[in-house]
């Protein structure tokens, strides 16, 4: 959200929450407040007990101010649900008087909005609204922008996104209980999605993998619009936890050696010693090289096969015409993608922050801030919304309609 110039987001996640601050320069968002602490209240990415999690956004808030000399008033935040459904809606309404008005926008949304409650779970409300595109007539042709055009009819295709009411009040709670306003509800691979993907991936069919700490979210988007989003209940801590059993050492001491040695592949001729301790044992041992690197291996090709699962499932991994793009803390495991490419035997990249529309300092444009950065374009888009619905009384503006993962 934008409060005078300037724009921020909270990323809630299982290990860490960050807060990030920018300002809207050359028509680009460059990034110049950060700050972090560990989470309190988070379980697999989901927030448990929204009481502690505000008490970690004030203190990150307290050291914001304190070291940047900023105060922020609204964010927008991410969302990490298990049972978070997309449903591809479309509809369409006469147009009168030959030329598309607000009153028509507003119909068509009405409309969407009817169907969706139809469709969506008892205990589910509506995240997102996304616009996908409007159409004109008969003309296949997708319209960014009817209002004022020729026509004799609407029509709009739009992905609603909808989460348990339990989740998102969560999320809300976390919020409010900090002293901020909430500008918008985004979910995780959504937000990461944001600085990362090209237009081109998302019109041929690409799958954003946001590996966190303690989940795993995926959105596909394909025809250039989000098609579907789930997430798995698997994270790097996974890892972490297979690499404690598998030598009896600490969850601390495991995750040094994952940060320090970790790895996918193991490259010929290079196995080497490494010293680590044991369990409640202040003797130290040692262990192979390679054989944390197959621990580690293993560990990712179980989540990439639930991966595959998930997908398949949808009906949706053979329309990844653009492959797959891995962000997040996990994401930055060496040859990750390498491995996921062995096999699924498609395109598999870490995804890279695009710099034409983020600038950050370089240590802010790794893969495991991509949910931060895409939150703070969402906040931009959301702001811009709100200035063009602002004293009409759009029910555009009332239902938080966001155009498209595009930034326009």
């Amino acid at each position: 959200m934008v409060d005078g110039n300037f724009i921020a987001s909270v990323d809630i996640g299982s290990s860490k929450i960050v807060v990030l601050l920018a300002e809207l320069k050359n028509n680009r968002v460059e990034v110049f407040g950060y700050a972090q602490a560990s989470s309190d209240g988070v379980r697999c990415g989901v927030v448990e007990n929204a009481k502690k999690v505000a008490k970690v956004i004030e203190k990150i808030k307290e050291e914001i101010v304190e070291n940047y000399g900023t105060d922020f008033q609204h964010v927008s935040v991410n969302i990490s649900e298990p049972n978070l459904k997309v449903l591809n809606q479309s509809a369409y309404t006469h147009v009168p008087s030959g030329r598309v008005r607000d009153s028509e926008l507003d119909t068509v949304f009405k409309i969407i909005e009817s169907m969706a409650k139809t469709k969506m779970p008892d205990n589910h409300q509506t995240v997102n609204n996304i616009i996908h595109h409007y159409t004109l007539d008969a003309n296949p042709e997708p319209v960014n922008q009817p209002l004022g055009k020729k026509a004799d009819n609407l029509g709009v295709s739009i992905h609603t996104v909808s989460a348990s009411n339990h989740h998102v009040e969560a999320v809300e709670n976390s919020i409010y209980w900090s002293d901020l306003g909430l500008s918008s509800i985004v979910p995780n691979s959504m937000a990461s999605s944001e600085p990362c993907l090209t237009q081109d991936e998302k019109d041929k069919g690409v799958c954003l993998v946001d590996i966190g700490s303690g989940v795993t979210d995926l959105s596909v988007f394909k025809q250039g619009g989000v098609f579907y989003s789930g997430s798995i209940q698997f994270g790097v801590e996974q890892v972490t936890q297979d690499i404690s059993e598998a030598f009896n050492t600490s969850f601390q001491e495991a995750e040094r050696l994952k940060i320090e040695y970790g790895q996918t592949q193991v490259k010929l001729g290079a196995d080497t010693l490494i010293k680590f301790q044991q369990i409640d044992d202040s003797n130290y041992y040692y262990l192979s090289h390679e054989s944390l690197i197959e621990v580690i291996r293993q560990s990712y090709l179980e989540l990439f096969k639930m991966i595959r699962t998930k997908l398949n499932n949808q009906n949706l991994y053979r329309s990844l015409k653009s492959g797959l793009v891995l962000v997040g803390g996990g994401a930055k495991m060496t040859d990750c993608d390498k491995l996921m490419h062995s096999l699924y035997k498609k395109k598999v990249k870490v995804g890279r922050i695009n710099t034409e529309l983020i600038s950050a300092k370089y240590e802010w444009l790794g893969p495991e801030y991509a949910c931060a950065l895409g939150l703070l374009l969402f906040g931009l888009d959301d702001s811009k919304s709100e200035q063009q619905s602002s004293g009409k009384n759009s029910f555009l503006g009332k239902m938080g309609f966001i155009k498209g993962f595009k930034f326009l």
